[in-house]
């Protein structure tokens, strides 16, 4: 508000400009259409929670207003349009998010235009340079809006983690300010050949994008789905082993917890453990269910199921160099003799080596054909005297932390 009034005493704000005005009806509809795509989407395929699609052109608004604009006005775009979109949280208890919300979208707005307005009267206000000039707007903006949005969090937890910072630029959100930012630039070329109204025909180019990416989401989740309805038809299979792979996830959720994973990264090593056993899937049931000892040959060939699991798994592009990997290797042991590779110490992925002590230790305690559980006092010395052998020494002291602590 200090900088609106500032550029307002200096006369600088003309509200009857045609593209001021043009371009908060845009920045209402579009954000509109945003806020409202998420739900519509919930009730078409009858999901009631959040998909991870919201279509938001908005912050392609604040950069283009920050460029056609002067730096007041285009500060107060996002002001105004989002005391038409949440005029209802001014009044609420969390009237402080709405006030942070348009503050820090202002500041970062208010800069963007003050560097393009400069860069502009500087160097020219030709095509290639203003392709240049937006480029590096574009940055300044989303490092300005990330900054505000970290200090913003700092300041309600009170503390700064690997996490807070996730909530803002993790789970594909740099990567979609990325997007944002080749969008802002196409608008750009597009309103130097045909004027405001490239934004309204550039929508139509963003939603199919936004709806392409929300399909192979989609269809990446029912992959996903296939593969947890395998796994548990396999451990339903065997009796001994049914419900294996959630205690599995459960034993190295703590472990990883315990380490300070972030939140994605404990999901993604739960599904890991969940599916670890997913290339049994390609081993003949007469291995699987056989109460007795393996032979030699009928060991070699259930040796082959962590990279059957791999192939299944890597097909998942997500997984490709996380779960796919981590199920490879969950029998590589810490002093090389495991398999499938060999690996030996640091070599093999730290998850890998969760799972290692989760999937053994479940398996000591859980009856087999050929012996009964052993008690958790047993299973625990096992795990400590192959600490440096098979277990990772370090990861050792941790699980037996958390087992004297009962959270195992």
């Amino acid at each position: 508000m200090v900088l609106i009034f500032i550029e307002w005493k200096n006369r600088n704000l003309d509200f009857s400009n045609l593209n001021f005005l043009i371009l908060i009806l845009f920045f209402v509809l579009f954000e509109a259409i945003g806020i409202n795509f998420q739900s519509f989407v919930s009730k078409k395929f009858g999901n009631s929670e959040r998909t991870g699609l919201f279509f938001s052109t908005g912050v392609i608004i604040s950069v283009l207003s920050a460029a056609i604009l002067s730096p007041g006005l285009a500060a107060l775009i996002p002001l105004i349009g989002y005391i038409f979109l949440r005029i209802n949280v001014i009044f609420s208890k969390n009237y402080f998010y709405f006030l942070f919300n348009t503050s820090s979208l202002g500041i970062a707005t208010y800069v963007t235009s003050k560097f393009l307005h400069f860069s502009f009267d500087f160097f020219g206000n030709n095509l290639y340079f203003g392709i240049l000039f937006i480029t590096f707007g574009s940055i300044i903006y989303f490092t300005l809006n990330v900054s505000f949005s970290i200090i913003f969090l700092f300041s309600i937890y009170e503390t700064t983690s690997k996490e807070l910072v996730d909530i803002v630029i993790g789970e594909g959100k740099f990567l979609n300010a990325f997007s944002t930012s080749i969008n802002t630039l196409i608008i750009y070329v597009l309103y130097n050949y045909m004027g405001i109204f490239a934004i309204p025909i550039s929508l139509f180019t963003l939603i199919t994008i936004q709806l392409s990416n929300y399909y192979a989401n989609k269809y990446r989740n029912a992959k996903i789905e296939l593969l947890m309805a395998l796994i548990k038809s396999i451990e339903e299979k065997d009796p001994y082993t049914a419900g294996h792979g959630e205690k599995v996830a459960k034993i190295a959720s703590e472990i990883a917890s315990e380490l300070g994973f972030i939140k994605r990264e404990v999901e993604l090593l739960k599904t890991a453990a969940i599916l670890h056993d997913i290339g049994k899937i390609g081993i003949p049931d007469l291995i699987i269910l056989k109460r007795g000892k393996l032979s030699p040959e009928e060991y070699l060939i259930m040796k082959e199921h962590p990279k059957k699991g791999y192939e299944i798994l890597k097909q998942i592009n997500e997984f490709e160099d996380t779960v796919a990997k981590w199920v490879l290797h969950h029998h590589e042991r810490w002093d090389g003799k495991g398999y499938p590779d060999g690996l030996k110490g640091e070599e093999i992925p730290l998850e890998a080596r969760i799972l290692t002590i989760a999937d053994v230790y479940h398996a000591l305690i859980s009856n087999r054909p050929y012996r009964d559980a052993l008690s958790r006092e047993k299973a625990l010395n096992i795990i400590e005297e192959e600490a440096g052998k098979i277990f990772d020494p370090q990861l050792v002291k941790i699980f037996i932390k958390l087992a004297k602590e009962g959270r195992i």
